[in-house]
């Protein structure tokens, strides 16, 4: 029986067998269809991707910053030039992806490089966190600070270090107003799309004028890199194109010489050629460091700069708006004589005080000068003289003339934030003889910048043409010439008599070698020049010395080659302050001539 039972049971398990068989079967196949399905899947559908992003993690692209164009002076000296430098920079995409981790490396540099810790987290902040390109955090780094970066490399992924050029001065205010800035493109400028994140613009000055041709073209580097982010291989690389050379009209010798003599005083100095209006220099003092604001500057040292009462930031030679005293009585002569309102001849007994109804006008000299004609009285800086033809001549007519000499508009010089200072409109047919007597004398609603004054000094030197200031001769490229050059510009011609010019200048030269202006004198040089004395309101003791000094000149006389104007605030008087520091400047401009002189007396 149990042989024939078992009999009947051996189909049933082999049929049993077979089902798991056919069952693991199916499973297997099925496997092999998913597996297959998947790999096609990756190498078919999402192979590009899957490839780019493995590029990605062993291919860095770093970009090199160009070098910005050199700036140079007239005579081939370089104002600004470029230097290689280290640079701190970030690749979100190579830190840790973690918080933690992230952090970590952070903390580490901060305490490696003394870096604050959130200067850190906000670069990183800025871009996205798979970005490849660097992100530059710290420019100008020690070779300490490299040798601290290399040494930790394997603790700090994403921290590398880089060398590009930066901008290097003579001194860190070398002509800081005139020359400008260059700092890392701001959020408001990435937005206009121009610039791309790290790239270093020009924010004031010249290297903000001419960015444009500075600039450069940037190039690239594809590098290989290991799985510690170390350079294996350079696989393509792009040379970076330098910015264009500009040749200015800066003359550097004569730059430092102006500096050197406003050391200590706040104002401003305008050097210009009177025959072509080149700006041979130009200081602004007190200045600010360049290299501080090129560098990250914190919230705190910022506002120390915006909020400092002596506005370092401001261009006074462009952008101080001040009373032009009595540098006004050469254009109140000019007018007289040109109207037929004065005579060189016709004099004024200077007593010291001048009435006009119940208002008492003085002199800025105790007891006045006596018996003065005009040419005296320009020599002397009379005011009382000046009261008396400025009612003459009459308010509307000097204004007419403050116009056609440009003030109260733009030199045309193109420096960001020109002032165009104040010259009055007459509201009534007649002046308030009181406002006339007033602008006789360069005060009340009168306002001139020092750049104004220049150009009208180069007019009296010249006979009456208004230049626009000139300051870039030529762009150009040493592969490309000349990108870009000016053969300078005329904006305005005054048309006075040969001999009111000549009398002008003769009154000037006279004012220099026998009155006001004395302490400009430098023996073996005609220097016409007048001062000015732009009073307070106020006769309080705090008031007394804090008058602005001007002193305006030309030289030589017969053959002006330069004009040198001088103001300092809150000087005291300007034969006292102004004309010494012009002396300096003429004296290191005509330093060769004035020894040649000499050695033949």
């Amino acid at each position: 029986m149990s042989r024939v039972f078992g009999r009947h049971r051996m189909p049933g398990r082999r049929d049993a067998v077979q089902q798991r068989i056919m069952a693991m079967a199916v499973l297997v196949t099925v496997a092999f269809v998913v597996i297959i399905g998947q790999l096609w899947y990756l190498q078919v559908l999402e192979g590009g991707r899957f490839l780019d992003a493995s590029d990605r993690n062993r291919i860095r692209i770093r970009p090199i910053a160009a070098p910005r164009g050199v700036l140079f002076d007239r005579n081939g000296a370089p104002l600004v030039d470029n230097r290689p430098a280290f640079t701190l920079s970030l690749i979100p995409r190579e830190l840790p992806r973690d918080t933690e981790s992230r952090d970590a490396v952070l903390g580490r540099v901060a305490s490696l490089l003394r870096i604050p810790y959130q200067e850190l987290l906000d670069a990183v902040a800025r871009v996205q966190t798979d970005s490849f390109l660097p992100v530059r955090v710290r420019r100008g780094l020690t070779l300490q600070d490299v040798a601290k970066v290399e040494e930790w490399k394997l603790e700090i992924p994403g921290v590398i270090t880089e060398v590009e050029p930066q901008r290097v001065y003579p001194t860190s205010r070398f002509a800081a107003h005139l020359l400008g800035y260059v700092r890392e493109a701001s959020d408001d400028q990435l937005k206009q799309g121009r610039y791309r994140r790290g790239e270093m613009v020009g924010q004031s000055g010249l290297e903000r004028l001419l960015d444009e041709y500075l600039r450069g073209q940037d190039g690239g580097e594809r590098i290989e890199v290991d799985a510690m982010g170390r350079p294996v291989r350079l696989i393509q690389q792009s040379e970076p194109r330098a910015g264009a050379q500009v040749i200015t009209t800066v003359d550097r010798r004569i730059q430092e010489a102006a500096e050197q003599a406003m050391e200590g005083h706040a104002g401003a100095v305008v050097v210009m050629d009177p025959r072509n209006g080149d700006l041979l220099a130009m200081v602004s003092t007190p200045a600010f460091d360049i290299d501080r604001f090129t560098e990250t500057i914190d919230r705190s040292a910022w506002l120390r700069v915006v909020q400092d009462p002596h506005f370092p930031l401001m261009n006074r030679a462009v952008q101080g708006q001040y009373a032009p005293a009595s540098i006004l009585k050469i254009l109140v002569a000019a007018a007289g004589l040109q109207e037929g309102s004065l005579t060189p001849g016709e004099s004024t007994n200077c007593t010291g005080e001048f009435h006009l109804g119940a208002a008492t006008f003085k002199d800025w000299k105790e007891g006045g000068h006596g018996v003065v004609d005009l040419k005296r009285a320009i020599v002397q800086s009379c005011n009382i003289f000046f009261y008396q033809a400025g009612l003459k001549i009459g308010g509307t007519t000097i204004v007419r003339y403050a116009r056609a000499f440009g003030f109260g508009a733009s030199t045309g010089i193109e420096l960001q934030g020109e002032k165009f200072g104040l010259v009055p409109r007459p509201t009534r047919r007649t002046w308030p003889l009181g406002e006339t007597v007033n602008l006789s004398i360069g005060q009340g609603a009168v306002l001139v910048t020092p750049t104004q004054v220049a150009r009208f000094m180069a007019a009296v030197a010249n006979g009456g043409v208004l230049w626009r200031p000139r300051i870039v001769q030529r762009i150009e490229r040493p592969e490309g010439g000349v990108l870009y050059s000016d053969a300078g510009q005329v904006n305005g011609h005054v048309e006075l008599s040969p001999v009111v010019w000549e009398f002008l200048r003769r009154s000037l030269w006279a004012a220099v070698n026998d009155g006001t202006g004395a302490a400009a004198r430098i023996p073996g040089l005609d220097i016409a020049g007048k001062t000015g004395t732009a009073q307070l309101v106020g006769k309080s003791k705090a008031a007394l010395g804090q008058d602005t000094a001007w002193f305006a000149a030309f030289a030589p006389v017969k053959d002006p080659e330069v004009v040198v104007v001088v103001l300092v605030e809150r000087g005291g008087r300007g034969g006292e302050v102004a004309a010494p520091i012009a002396r300096k400047i003429l004296n290191a401009i005509f330093f060769e001539k004035v020894a040649a002189i000499e050695v033949r007396g």
